[in-house]
């Protein structure tokens, strides 16, 4: 569902149970204690439906402020209508107590009370009297922090209950999202949304509508992103106020520097602001104090007060605040991680950049974190106050992360700078842009090696020169240059989360798994011993191993780490990390014949990427996306993501050129034409082998061999077998396997790749080792459903190994027509069976050439063999014969 139809009660299970057994008990009464939005009235409508299903009486009474002033006015509805209006109150009370044990039928009525601390006296008495004289059971619903009349007081003091209704978990706020959104959010939409509704379903409801009905949300490649800041909702903003109205003026002020600067420091707070203001606003419940070690901080209760209350105050306060927040800040020693960039924003928010100097360092932490946006303001407004040479250099480098290369070239001095420092970053910087940027691949090498051996920054050149060399497909000299850099001792953080990026990959490329590990473990011990860890640096170190475990075949490793490293990019709000992982996990989702997840993680990574694009991975993940349609059967979604890819073409990115060679390759099959599919995939496995990646051409040759034609591709499997072992050897096995028809040598093939995570192989060469068993008259029933049972695994992929049926599994997979056909066919021909069943002759044909098809055999012996027939007392199989329990 999408919108505002009611919602699924989720996350309530424990709470239900709850007033269940209060209702089995009999006890007299139980409330509901919780924040308004929090689902109160909600959970208790759904328990007095279950109540009425059990068939319980049940009643509702709505307490509303505007009943309030008027006696019985919010429990009218239960009064007789003989009742009124003459009665006195005690006639009243009695007269209801009576049609209340009518209706009841000796067992207690069930009445629930939704906001019942806005009930009128007199109605609260009754409630009262019909609980404590066991008419009724109470359950009632009561905002936290209101008062309730001691008659409702009374009901959960004795022996009735009280129950907190906290916020819903994640799950159940991640279940709501997933119903009520048009379509699938990225992860980091949904964690922002998450944290913004803080597990209350009305604010999440609110922030939903006013996202659909501002364009907050918007969709982009099937996936939708959230835009807003949860700020315009009419409902928020009222509530906010509602509670703002109450507090002295001088408390608001409070609440306005605090939501300006959340979280804040007490001590910072109280340099100037009023400590009576400050401990009222406390009192108000919109603001909670937070201590860590020795700092106390204080933040809005709720993230959305924050939201509602900034975008409430007046343009001229708002900036105001900011600048004294600044100012302040500047002034105190800036000790902590994220003081500098904190002080930056709040210069940027007052409008005012008196302290430029602390831009520029906002500017690289900014960088530092991947807020790239922001890092542009803030590098943009220090490049402005005059910051010199390092501002521009800056500026250039986070348009550069933004994909908007001429502008960052431009940016960019065209010569060095004075200091050998600084032309280590300006080599780096222009370096990137040429590669990435500008596609001049040759220029961009000579610019890296302008820096000097002995000079500072090196590392960091050389860290970067083999990242380039890894993306260019020269994988050899790309693990040189990272591993020379690892191996000094004074590597820097940076330098080395680069070039274990650089050298790792290029390891697992070369086949070289073991190696990748140890460059891997050697960046991580340098990230270790620094203190402050930078989400990107840690990214690249696991970036570098996840493309060594999947270019080396092992899948499961490979997707532990995707799934680790996006889970650690959504939690840092990092868009363009999340992409990576998300593409990432797209690509290993693929081979091992997953594709709904594998669409879902493309999609999600192309609509986060492709604004911002900077080493030109969309591509790739467009090419991807390709083959997950080909292997889905969908030929015209195959051929619209293929051409998104190829339009995209470039030289740079050599490396990737044979992995969107493979996915043209079953395009190619989607089209029906295999002879261009091998011609494809064997185009590819030349490329990988120009661009340094015995690994990738090993899977491409294979490719050919699933694709039917084993022959053409083994020597030069063998060859690859020899040298890289591991998933090559594997592989030869498999195409060996395929081309002797030899069962034992696929069995074993499959079981190693279902080691490595490669189920989708390991479906197609166990359904092939099933039917060589088959056709050398050894049917192998256990192989055969262990082939069925990883084929269902890839239930949605389309291959030519796939298509055949897996012997002894024929009736989940042959239509009913199709089955009686294959086993009447065993026995009798084609003008019987026609005659047996009541179907034409060329119907039967028909049937029975598609049976030979899934089957993968080529006359009715072959049949008798897969079917078990051929075997001397063979049990009648055929439609309508009596079959004895075995």
């Amino acid at each position: 569902m999408s919108g505002r139809g009611e919602w699924t009660l989720v996350g309530r299970d424990d709470e239900l149970k709850t007033i269940g057994a209060v209702v089995s008990a009999d006890l007299p009464g139980l409330v509901l204690v919780g924040d308004a939005g929090v689902g109160k009235t909600r959970l208790l409508r759904e328990a007095l439906a279950r109540a009425a299903q059990d068939r319980a009486e049940c009643h509702w009474v709505s307490a509303t402020a505007a009943a309030r002033s008027i006696p019985f006015g919010a429990v009218s509805h239960l009064i007789p209508a003989q009742t009124r209006p003459p009665a006195d109150p005690v006639g009243l009370v009695v007269s209801v107590e009576r049609d209340v044990a009518r209706r009841g039928g000796g067992r207690p009525v069930l009445i629930g009370i939704d906001d019942a601390h806005l009930l009128d006296e007199p109605s609260a008495g009754l409630l009262h009297q019909l609980a404590v004289h066991g008419l009724a059971i109470a359950v009632a619903t009561v905002r936290a922090g209101e008062p309730l009349s001691d008659a409702l007081t009374s009901l959960w003091a004795g022996s009735g209950r009280r129950l907190d209704v906290r916020p819903l978990p994640a799950t159940a706020v991640d279940h709501l999202l997933d119903e009520a959104a048009p379509g699938p959010l990225d992860a980091i939409s949904r964690r922002r949304l998450r944290h913004l509704a803080d597990g209350n379903p009305l604010l999440l409801r609110e922030l939903l509508a006013d996202a659909l009905d501002t364009g907050g949300l918007r969709e982009s490649r099937g996936v939708w992103r959230w835009r807003g800041t949860g700020s315009g909702s009419p409902r928020l903003a009222e509530l906010v106020s509602a509670r703002l109205r109450a507090l002295e003026p001088a408390a608001r002020q409070v609440l306005e520097v605090v939501a300006c600067g959340e979280p804040l420091s007490l001590a910072l707070l109280e340099r100037f602001t009023d400590p009576v203001a400050i401990e009222a606003a406390e009192r108000s419940g919109m603001v909670v104090a937070e201590r860590s070690g020795a700092r106390t901080a204080l933040r809005m209760a709720h993230p959305l007060y924050g939201e509602a209350l900034r975008a409430s105050m007046p343009a001229s306060r708002s900036r105001t605040v900011f600048g004294q927040l600044a100012d302040v800040l500047a002034g105190m020693p800036l000790r902590r991680r994220d003081d500098a960039l904190v002080a930056g924003v709040w210069q940027l928010r007052s409008g005012s950049v008196r302290h430029p100097g602390i831009a520029l360092a906002a500017a690289r932490q900014a960088i530092d974190r991947f807020d790239i946006d922001l890092a542009e303001r803030l590098a943009r407004t220090a490049y402005d106050a005059g910051q010199g040479w390092e501002a521009q250099w800056l500026l250039a480098r986070v348009l550069q992360y933004q994909a908007r290369s001429q502008e960052a070239f431009d940016m960019l001095p065209p010569a060095p700078p004075q200091g050998s420092k600084r032309l280590a970053i300006w080599a780096i910087t222009r370096a990137g842009l040429l590669y990435w940027g500008l596609d001049r691949i040759d220029e961009a090498h000579e610019t890296l090696r302008m820096v000097p051996a002995d000079s500072p920054g090196h590392d960091l050149a050389e860290a970067t020169r083999s990242w380039v060399l890894f993306y260019d497909g020269r994988c050899e000299a790309a693990l040189a240059v990272g591993q020379a850099v690892l191996a000094r001792p004074d590597t820097g953080v940076r330098a080395a989360s680069w070039a274990t990026m650089g050298a790792a990959s290029a390891a697992g490329m070369l086949g070289r798994l073991g190696l990748a590990a140890k460059l891997a473990e050697r960046g991580r011990a340098v990230l270790a011993a620094e203190p402050e860890r930078l989400p990107w640096n840690e990214a690249q170190v696991g970036l570098g191993l996840c493309y060594a475990r999947y270019a080396a075949g092992e899948l499961a490793g490979a997707a532990d780490l995707a799934d680790e490293g996006y889970r650690a990019a959504v939690a840092s709000d990092a868009r363009g990390m999340v992409a990576v992982w998300a593409g990432f996990r797209g690509i290993v989702a693929k081979a091992q014949g997953r594709l709904d997840a594998a669409e879902a993680d493309l999609r999600e990574a192309i609509a986060l990427v492709e604004e911002n694009d900077q080493y030109h991975l969309v591509r790739t993940y467009w090419a991807e996306l390709a083959g997950v349609r080909a292997l889905a059967g969908d030929l015209p979604g195959a051929r619209r993501w293929l051409a998104a890819a190829d339009a995209r073409e470039r030289t740079a990115n050599r490396i990737f050129h044979p992995w969107v060679e493979l996915n043209r390759a079953w395009v190619d099959v989607a089209e029906g034409d295999l002879t261009a599919a091998i011609r494809t995939a064997r185009h590819a496995a030349d490329l990988a082998g120009g661009s340094e990646q015995p690994t990738i051409e090993a899977v491409a040759l294979y490719e050919c061999a699933r694709l039917g034609a084993p022959e053409s591709v083994l020597d030069r499997l063998t060859v690859l077998a020899d040298r890289l072992g591991g998933l090559a050897s594997t592989l030869a096995s498999a195409a060996g396997g395929l081309v002797r028809d030899d069962g034992p040598a696929l069995e074993t093939a499959a079981d190693e790749l279902i080691a490595r995570g490669h189920t989708l192989l390991a479906a197609e060469a166990l359904g092939a080792a099933a039917r060589a068993y088959a056709r050398r008259g050894r049917p192998r029933l256990a192989v055969a459903q262990r082939a069925a049972t990883l084929a269902q695994d890839c239930r949605a992929v389309r291959t030519p190994l796939l298509t055949a049926t897996t012997p002894g599994t024929e009736e989940a997979t042959l239509t009913r027509r199709e089955r009686d056909v294959a086993l009447l066919a065993v026995t009798l021909p084609s003008r019987s069976i026609a005659d047996r069943l009541g179907l034409s002759v060329n119907t039967v044909n028909n049937n029975l050439a598609r049976v030979f098809t899934k089957l993968g055999v080529r006359n009715r012996r072959e049949l008798a063999v897969v079917l078990g027939h051929d075997r001397p007392g063979a049990p009648d199989r055929s439609p309508g014969a009596f079959h004895p329990p075995q």
